[in-house]
């Protein structure tokens, strides 16, 4: 009788261990706090939003946003480095909890992916050489863009009627222009700012955009996280409250981009 009684008292413990194996399974939020760690996905060579500093540190606005939220969430940041063209597709893999890196909550996306509230806003520019005649839009037409193909400003620029010139993200997209085998880049104000600041020797401008929107920039995560995306949300709207997330614009970028 005692081994029967011993037999179910095991399996009453091992079906409340894989009851609660299954909560944290079908709770995105209860399994970050188990595990101590919210896994980000980010490219990591894209300044100001992550890149590594000379010492090799990975820095940037959004770095120090993803560390705020992990901060909230009482987990630490597990930042996954993934190049763009593979960057979203690992939230269906399950690379990842979320991904931070300059992304345009889409009404394409939208129907895959699910979104935070914005955490910034930006614009977009193109990169040009000086003296290139090239002053709007429209005059990308035919014009090779050196840009990352599946980025949203890679499709600014097809759009625009511009001959795409791939590549790996916008470091290599400048290099490309510098060296002539391209005609312009289009990215955001942000991103090109920073580089015409630290590049001064090149004979490179930007020029603007103010017929384009202004770019809504949030969180993505997979669908039907909807635990995870609250606290999102509720971290975002705290660090934009109280002037956390104006303090890091203001290190990186020298302005506030904080929704309005």
């Amino acid at each position: 009788m005692k081994k029967i009684l011993r037999f179910f008292a095991a399996g009453a413990v091992a079906a409340i261990a894989l009851s609660g194996c299954s909560s944290n399974a079908s709770d995105p939020v209860k399994k970050i706090e188990s595990e101590g760690k919210i896994r980000v996905g980010i490219e990591g060579t894209f300044v100001p939003y992550g890149y590594h500093d000379n010492s090799g540190k990975l820095v940037g606005f959004e770095v120090e946003i993803a560390e705020l939220i992990a901060k909230d969430l009482k987990v630490k940041p597990d930042f996954v480095e993934t190049k763009w063209d593979s960057l979203i597709a690992g939230l269906d893999t399950n690379k990842y909890d979320l991904v931070i890196n300059n992304i345009n909550p889409t009404e394409e996306r939208k129907q895959k992916y699910d979104f935070t509230t914005p955490y910034a806003i930006s614009r977009p520019q193109i990169l040009v050489k000086k003296g290139s005649g090239i002053t709007k839009l429209a005059d990308l037409k035919s014009k090779k863009c050196a840009q990352t193909p599946s980025s949203d400003y890679g499709q600014t620029a097809k759009k625009a009627g511009a001959e795409i010139v791939p590549s790996q993200g916008f470091s290599e997209s400048t290099q490309l222009l510098v060296n002539g085998q391209a005609d312009c880049t289009v990215n955001d104000v942000v991103t090109i700012a920073d580089y015409l600041k630290k590049n001064k020797d090149k004979p490179l401008e930007a020029v603007s955009v103010p017929e384009a929107e202004p770019v809504k920039i949030s969180i993505m995560l997979a669908k039907k996280q909807d635990s995870l995306k609250k606290k999102l949300n509720e971290s975002i709207t705290k660090g934009l409250q109280n002037g956390s997330y104006a303090k890091i614009f203001d290190k990186y970028i020298g302005e506030d981009i904080s929704p309005k």
